[in-house]
C-alpha cells in the first residue's frame, strides 16, 4: 500500500505540474495565433487521438507530464513563412508562448494556496523544544545558549512573523550565519533575544538547535532486524503507553525500556488513528561512558571511527571491538579519549541497558491555519513570493557555496520521494501545499537565463526583438549544445546525488 501511494504521488505531483507548464504553453499560443501541431498528456505513442481544428490532442501510457508542439518549432525544418509558425512569427509572439508555460506554473501555485488558504491546513507549531541532548557536549543549541527555553513560542524573527515551524526554517537557514533578533512568548511574557545561528555539518545548514513543540512519542526510525523492527513496530507509529504507563516524551520512553532489559514490555501504539498492542522484550545494550559527555554502545563506535580519527590514552587500534574491550578493561578508571584530535577526560562507567532499535522523536503540536477570502488571497500572492525569494536566495548560497549543494539540491527522484513521505505521513492538504511550492519551483527554474530552457529562449527572442534580426544561427546552435552539455552534466549529478540520498542506499554504504 505504501509503495502505491509513493508512486501515484510523485505522478500527481511532478505530472499535474509539468502538464501545467506546457498548457500555459498551448494556451500562450493562443493567445497570439502561434498553432500546436501535437499537444499531449503525457509521454510517448498516444493510444487516445482527437484532432480538433489543426491541433491532435493526445492521451499516452506514460501519465507523467506532457508537451506542447507547435508547427514550425524546428529550426532543421522547412517552414512556410506562415505566421502560425513558431519560429515564422515576430518575436514577441514567441516570447508570450514561451513565457505563459512558468507564468501558468505561478498561476497554479497562487491558486492551490488560495485553495488551501480558504479550507484551512495544519502546519508544525512555532512553539519550540531545545532536546537535552542539544544542552551540553559538542553542539550546545544556539537558542538555548542565548536564553530561550523550551516552551517558548517565536513570534518574530528579525521583524518576520512566525507562523509555523517552517518559517522559523527559513528565516535560520538563510540568514548566512548573522545574528538574528527572536522575539518570543513565554507564559504572558514577551521577550527578546540575540542569537547566533550555528552551520550544522550534517546538512550544510544553519540551525539554532530548536524542534517543534510536541507531547507525542513517534517512532521516526527502526534499525533493521533489531527487537523492534521484529515485534512489528513501523516507522510513525506512535507510542501511547509502556505497560499502562503514559508515554509523554521520548525521554520517558528510552529511559523506560533502559529498566527493561530481557523483560516483555506492551506497547500501546496508535497507527493511521487505529490503536493497537505489540509486546516485546529489550535486549541487553552494554553502554561505555567516558565522563559525562561521551556515551556509546559498539555500533555507535563503529561509526564514530569510520568518520573520525579516535585515541585512548594516546593509543589507536584498527577495530570499534578492540577499543570497546580496552573500554570495558579499564571500567572506574579515568582516562583520555581523543576524538578528531579533541581529547575527553573522565572515568570509564560501563552499564547494561534495555534495548530495542528504535529512533524515538516528538510528534509536533500541528496549529489549524485559515483565512478568510480577502485574507486569504494576500496570503496566496504573498506567500509564494517569499518563497520566491527564498529559493533565489538559496540559489546564490549554492553558487557562492555558502550552502552545500550535495544535502541542498534535489532531483526528480528526491522530490518524488518527498512527495511520497508528505501524502503517506501528512495527509492530502500537506501535499497540495507542497504541489503549490513545486509548481512555483518550476517557474522559477524555468525563468533562468539558461539555453534550451525557457529562460534561454526568452532571451534569444527578446534580442532578436531589439537587433530587428535573429542571433547568427551557428551562434545559436553552439550556445545551445552548451547549454545542452551543462544541463546533461547538472541532470547525471542530481540523479546520482538523489540516488545516493536514498535511506536504503545510505544504509547500505553505512
Amino acid at each position: 500500500m505504501m509503495t502505491i501511494v509513493y508512486i501515484v504521488s510523485a505522478i500527481i505531483l511532478l505530472g499535474l505540474c509539468i502538464f501545467v507548464h506546457e498548457l500555459g504553453h498551448l494556451l500562450g499560443g493562443m493567445m497570439v495565433g502561434i498553432k500546436a501541431k501535437v499537444f499531449s498528456m503525457g509521454y510517448g505513442k498516444g493510444f487516445i487521438k482527437k484532432k480538433i481544428g489543426d491541433t491532435t490532442y493526445q492521451l499516452t501510457l506514460i501519465p507523467f507530464g506532457g508537451y506542447c508542439q507547435f508547427y514550425g518549432d524546428d529550426p532543421s525544418e522547412e517552414r512556410e513563412g506562415k505566421e502560425y509558425e513558431f519560429l515564422s512569427a515576430p518575436p514577441w509572439k514567441r516570447i508570450v508562448t514561451v513565457a505563459m508555460g512558468p507564468i501558468f506554473n505561478l498561476f497554479f501555485g497562487i491558486i492551490l494556496f488560495y485553495i488551501m488558504n480558504i479550507a484551512g491546513y495544519t502546519k508544525e507549531t512555532n512553539r519550540i523544544i531545545i532536546p537535552e541532548e542539544l544542552k551540553k557536549g559538542d553542539y550546545i543549541s544556539a537558542a538555548y545558549s542565548a536564553g530561550i527555553k523550551s516552551g517558548d513560542t517565536i513570534l518574530e524573527i528579525d521583524g518576520k512573523k512566525i507562523i509555523g515551524f517552517s518559517d522559523i526554517q527559513s528565516s535560520v537557514i538563510f540568514s548566512e550565519g548573522k545574528e538574528l533578533s527572536i522575539k518570543v512568548r513565554r507564559n504572558k511574557e514577551l521577550l527578546e533575544f540575540k542569537v547566533m545561528p550555528k552551520l550544522m555539518q550534517s546538512t550544510g545548514r544553519y540551525g539554532i538547535g530548536v524542534v517543534p513543540y510536541g507531547r507525542r512519542v513517534m517512532i521516526a526510525g527502526l534499525m533493521d532486524g533489531d527487537v523492534a523492527q521484529k515485534a512489528g513496530l513501523r516507522q510513525m507509529d506512535e507510542i501511547k503507553s509502556i505497560d499502562g504507563v503514559e508515554i509523554k516524551n521520548a525521554e520517558e520512553f528510552i529511559n523506560y525500556i533502559k529498566k527493561r532489559a530481557n523483560r516483555e514490555v506492551r506497547l500501546k501504539v496508535i497507527r493511521s488513528g487505529t490503536e493497537m498492542e505489540i509486546s516485546l522484550t529489550p535486549r541487553v545494550n552494554e553502554i561505555v561512558s567516558v565522563g559525562k559527555e561521551i556515551l556509546f554502545d559498539l555500533t555507535m563506535l563503529e561509526k564514530i571511527m569510520r568518520k573520525k580519527s579516535l585515541k585512548l590514552d594516546g593509543d589507536s587500534y584498527d577495530s570499534a571491538e578492540i577499543y570497546f574491550e580496552k573500554l570495558r578493561s579499564k571500567a572506574g578508571k579515568e582516562v583520555t579519549l581523543e576524538i578528531k584530535g579533541k581529547p575527553y577526560i573522565g572515568k570509564v562507567k560501563v552499564e547494561k541497558r534495555g534495548f530495542i532499535g528504535v529512533y524515538p522523536v516528538i510528534a509536533p503540536e500541528m496549529i489549524r491555519v485559515k483565512y478568510g477570502f480577502g485574507e486569504g488571497l494576500v496570503r496566496a500572492i504573498v506567500e509564494p513570493y517569499e518563497f520566491i525569494v527564498m529559493n533565489l536566495k538559496g540559489m546564490g548560497m549554492l553558487f557562492s557555496g555558502k550552502m552545500n549543494v550535495r544535502e541542498n539540491l534535489s532531483g526528480p527522484i528526491r522530490i518524488a520521494k518527498i512527495a511520497g513521505d508528505v501524502a503517506y505521513y501528512k495527509g492530502i492538504s500537506a501535499f497540495i501545499i507542497l504541489m503549490a511550492k513545486i509548481s512555483i519551483i518550476l517557474m522559477v527554474m524555468n525563468f533562468l537565463p539558461i539555453p534550451v530552457v525557457d529562460g534561454g529562449h526568452l532571451v534569444f527572442f527578446t534580442i532578436e526583438m531589439i537587433r530587428g534580426k535573429p542571433l547568427n544561427e551557428k551562434l545559436m546552435e553552439r550556445i545551445q549544445t552548451i547549454g545542452v552539455i551543462v544541463l546533461i552534466m547538472l541532470g547525471v549529478f542530481v540523479i546520482i546525488n538523489d540516488i545516493t540520498m536514498l535511506p536504503f542506499i545510505r544504509k547500505f554504504f553505512n
